[in-house]
């Protein structure tokens, strides 16, 4: 992966983007890695899979549906509409 410093990105942003839409680019900050500069496909698509990551583990941590309350009978169901009901 291509490297370059925050300086010549600010200094030679159009050769540094040409480099970018071809592969990702590291771009350092006082001598450490600080981001990345991807092609848009490349950024879209870890987008893409980072949200269904983030979802799966939201729905992992959801409690499963018969653990939340005992089935309800269709007795149940229909005495508890009636409570409801005006």
């Amino acid at each position: 992966m291509q490297t370059f410093t925050s300086r010549e990105v600010q200094t030679q942003f159009g050769m540094v983007l040409d480099f970018a839409k071809r592969a990702p680019i590291t771009v350092t900050q006082y001598g450490r890695p600080s981001f990345m500069m991807v092609p848009l496909d490349i950024g879209q698509e870890a987008v893409r899979i980072s949200n269904a990551a983030r979802f799966a583990d939201f729905l992992d941590a959801m409690p499963a549906p018969n653990s939340v309350a005992p089935a309800l009978s269709l007795e149940d169901v229909n005495r508890l509409v009636h409570e409801v009901r005006p």
